[in-house]
């Protein structure tokens, strides 16, 4: 026998035992070693190939070592979006305008026990297959500063101001990771490193911003998201900052985040990142040289299949990445997996002992409906309004753009419990007391748009949206996965991964009913890439069944208002960069399109309008370019209110709006943002009374567009936010009235050790029990240096019953008063005299007073 022989044998020989003996043989099994001694023994056993495979966000098993697949990249903004079905909280600019940290750390809290016991119920994750799935590791909050409002991922900050950002964000990631000393429950994910803040251009931008304004304004959030709330990860952005690919720029994920700031957990890319560094910036002139830019920027983990996936090991193999820092950025990695339990015995973490049965449960539903409710803000009340009393009123009409919609807004998760309406909230809270009366809505609109939930009917259940089916290859071939589809907008590059298209070739089919509201003559389009084939009433009307580039097909289609009309959308995808949205084009009529809609205005004692925007018009990959509420819905406004002046409008949208006629006409305004599962009954509590409205606006509500800087201006500086805007605006930021009244009382400030005591009284002079949101600002008078017009640097919501009385006091250090000096680059204290304001909103200063300080 050779000697070539032998060895196999030999090798198969001394395997046999190890497998069997793997938790005795291999230290990294070893719970009663060091962290780091069992991460180092695991390094040491990986290859090469292994080690870029764990870099790779859906890292796949490796056997050999008893290692199983992670698929990094879940979501958790207001709910788990992948993975089943959860509670689907408010979106997150709506968990801002609660202004209650300790509510959202609930929030969080209860998003992770949700995640934790479907994890459970997965079997440890073993019985859940789908990338982009799993439910360790989620990819928020989203953390960047909303410095302009026509952002279109506007509704998934907490808002424009820092220091509110960085009280609800530390909750969030506090919440999500839970607080056992040994593990964690899930790992947060704040994103995106940073100034990620406009959707135009998005992966090749360059936002060119002064330390000053990333220090004072940029970073805060992310800091203390490191700092106090120990976040574990940080994604980082598609663009590029000073002329350096976030993704890439050492400054940003090695100096700041973790030499200055202490970051000890591991940086993951947005979703194909690392591509764009080459692609779009044309930073560097290979993909191998994107890796080893990566790499030594400070990037761990690649969100994507391209250039640690394909040209990291060439990199390694061409001399151009080290194996230090490869084994580097393994470590971060495996060190968050170590920490999360995977490679421990079940038993000995407390997380895998939280029960599925937390999973859309009474008690979450309940915090669910409450987080709504503290969203709501209540933006005008003319004539006290309301709340409207029921045991008054004999007719409601309920109309509106989204008045029978339940709006969630990006990165949503499907809800255990069936939604409640803005409709159903009402006819729910008025039962047999009075009669309502919902109107459909009609769009005056005549461009091509998406076709909405409401006009598609399943063919499969009955209920809103396209039954969709997705194939793994371009033919249609094999069994599918299947879902019901909202409305089919595919378009993975400005969309979140989708576990049901991850793989490079597919296909999709779409089938059910357009019903449409009105009659006429629709255009039916499709807008796609590659292969597309439409059949309407089973006539194939469409056929381009070949490789294409981006094209819209449209037909003409002659529909009656309410009937249905079958629908069946075929595509495939070649592997580029794909996209297929069902679209129509409304037809124009000379009929009075509201006819039905004022005769039953007429005929009420109220109507209740619910307008707003969606998906539509705000969203990852599409900014807005107008803050106006859509010109049809105006116009619809003023033609009810001609007919009723008991007009209240509720707005349901993820951002400001420049709703100027309204507020000069209409007597009452809600805005309710997007209020996830239970916003229905949240809506109906307040305009009826059951709850008093104590929300406050996260961010400014500006008259115009022209108010704005450009979308490309990133210094806050010039004229941005309520901190440096000197015009009029519509709403001011923290601004949000109540049913009841508060008199402020009593400002003291005085010194103590090193910091200032600002104190308050608080007393609740209405006919209303209710929450206030103490806010206090400050400002330098006569500084020598650029600082904000004022500066939140405290708030405090507290509940006060009618004629009850509360001191709140704020505790501030001179830390909490730097700013950044440019010339000396460092945090600097200015001597002189302070200005301390408290009050219900940034323009609504109740008491001030001024205290030097040395």
């Amino acid at each position: 026998m050779s000697i070539k022989k032998i060895v196999p044998l030999f090798a198969i020989f001394i395997l046999i035992p190890l497998a069997g003996f793997s938790q005795n043989q291999w230290e990294f099994k070893n719970q009663d070693l060091p962290l780091e001694t069992r991460v180092a023994d695991l390094i040491s056993r990986l290859t090469i190939q292994e080690k870029i495979s764990m870099l790779i966000s859906t890292a796949e098993a490796i056997p050999r070592l008893e290692i199983e697949n992670y698929y990094h990249g879940n979501e958790a903004l207001h709910g788990v979006v992948k993975g089943g079905r959860f509670t689907v909280f408010p979106q997150a600019v709506a968990l801002a305008s609660t202004w209650n940290p300790n509510l959202i750390h609930q929030v969080s809290t209860a998003i992770s026990d949700e995640a934790r016991g479907k994890w459970n119920f997965y079997n440890q994750g073993k019985e859940q297959k789908n990338v982009y799935s799993d439910l360790l590791t989620f990819w928020s909050p989203t953390i960047n500063m909303a410095r302009d409002p026509r952002w279109g991922r506007t509704p998934e900050t907490y808002g424009e101001d820092p220091y509110l950002t960085s009280r609800i964000g530390v909750s969030f990631v506090k919440g999500l990771q839970g607080d056992d000393d040994k593990y964690l429950k899930v790992i947060s994910t704040p994103k995106h490193f940073v100034a990620n803040n406009q959707e135009e251009n998005r992966f090749a931008y360059n936002a060119n911003i002064s330390e000053k304004s990333l220090r004072e304004y940029y970073f805060p959030a992310y800091k203390v998201a490191v700092q106090e709330g120990n976040a574990q990860a940080i994604m980082s952005a598609y663009n590029a900052l000073n002329g350096v690919p976030s993704t890439a720029n050492n400054w940003l994920l090695n100096t700041i985040l973790r030499d200055e700031w202490g970051f000890k957990g591991y940086v993951v890319s947005d979703c194909g990142a690392p591509t764009y560094i080459q692609k779009s910036h044309k930073y560097v002139t290979t993909k191998e040289e994107a890796a080893k830019v990566a790499l030594e920027g400070g990037l761990d983990l690649e969100c994507g299949d391209d250039i640690y996936a394909e040209h990291l090991l060439k990199a390694y193999e061409n001399g151009l990445v080290s194996q230090e820092n490869i084994d580097k950025a393994v470590k971060r990695i495996l060190i968050a997996r170590f920490n999360l339990g995977i490679f421990d015995k079940v038993d000995d973490n407390p997380y895998t002992k939280i029960s599925p049965n937390v999973i859309g449960s009474t008690r979450h539903q309940e915090l669910a409906l409450e987080t709504s409710r503290q969203s709501m803000v209540l933006l005008k009340n003319q004539n006290d309004i309301l709340p409207l009393n029921v045991n008054d009123i004999k007719k409601i009409a309920v109309v509106g753009f989204n008045a029978n919609q339940v709006v969630f807004g990006d990165y949503s998760g499907l809800p255990v419990i069936k939604p409640i309406s803005p409709l159903e909230g009402i006819r729910n809270k008025v039962g047999d007391n009075a009669e309502v009366t919902y109107v459909k809505w009609k769009t005056a609109a005549r461009n091509l748009n998406l076709i909405e939930s409401e006009n598609l009917v399943n063919d499969h259940t009955g209920e809103s949206g396209l039954f969709g089916e997705y194939f793994n290859n371009k033919f249609l071939e094999g069994t599918p996965q299947t879902r019901v589809d909202k409305v089919v907008n595919f378009d993975p590059v400005n969309n979140p991964p989708d576990p049901y298209t991850s793989f490079r070739y597919k296909s999709m089919r779409w089938s059910g009913y357009i019903t449409p509201n009105f009659s006429g003559v629709y255009k039916i389009g499709v807008n796609s890439d590659d292969g597309v084939r439409i059949w309407l009433n089973g006539d194939l009307v469409v056929d381009e069944w070949h490789n294409r580039g981006m094209t819209t097909d449209q037909v003409e289609l002659d529909m009656k208002a309410g009937q249905k009309y079958a629908i069946k959308l075929e595509y495939f995808d070649n592997g580029g960069d794909a996209i297929c949205q069902l679209l129509w084009e409304v037809p124009a009529t000379t009929d009075d399109l509201y006819k039905e809609d004022k005769q039953v205005a007429k005929e009420s004692d109220y109507v209740i309008a619910v307008m707003g925007i969606n998906k539509s018009i705000e969203k990852e990959g599409r900014d807005r370019t107008s803050l106006a509420l859509p010109e049809d819905q105006v116009n619809y406004l003023k033609e009810i209110y001609a007919e009723n002046k008991n007009l209240i409008v509720v707005l349901v949208a993820g951002s400001s709006l420049a709703i100027n006629w309204m507020d000069e006409n209409v007597p009452a305004i809600v805005d309710a943002w997007y209020p996830g599962e239970a916003g229905g009954t949240a809506i109906a509590d307040v305009l009826f009374g059951d709850y008093n409205p104590a929300g406050r606006l996260p961010i400014t509500f500006y008259k115009s567009v022209s108010d704005l800087p450009d979308m490309d201006d990133y210094e806050v500086s010039n004229g941005r936010t309520y901190m440096y805007f000197k015009g009029d605006v519509l709403y001011p930021f923290g601004y949000g009235l109540s049913y009841t009244q508060f008199k402020y009382d009593s400002l003291k400030v005085k010194s103590k050790s090193d910091a200032i005591l600002i104190s308050t009284t608080i007393k609740n002079t209405g006919a209303f029990n209710g929450d206030e949101v103490v806010q206090l600002y400050y400002t330098v008078n006569n500084s020598a240096v650029n600082r904000p017009i004022k500066k939140l640097i405290g708030f405090e919501r507290i509940s006060l019953d009618i004629g009850e009385s509360k001191t709140i006091e704020f505790k501030v250090t001179k830390n909490d008063l730097q700013y950044w000096d440019e010339n000396a680059k460092q945090w600097s204290f200015e001597k002189g005299e302070y200005q301390f304001m408290v009050g219900a909103s940034s323009k609504d200063i109740r008491i001030q007073k001024s205290k030097k300080i040395k």
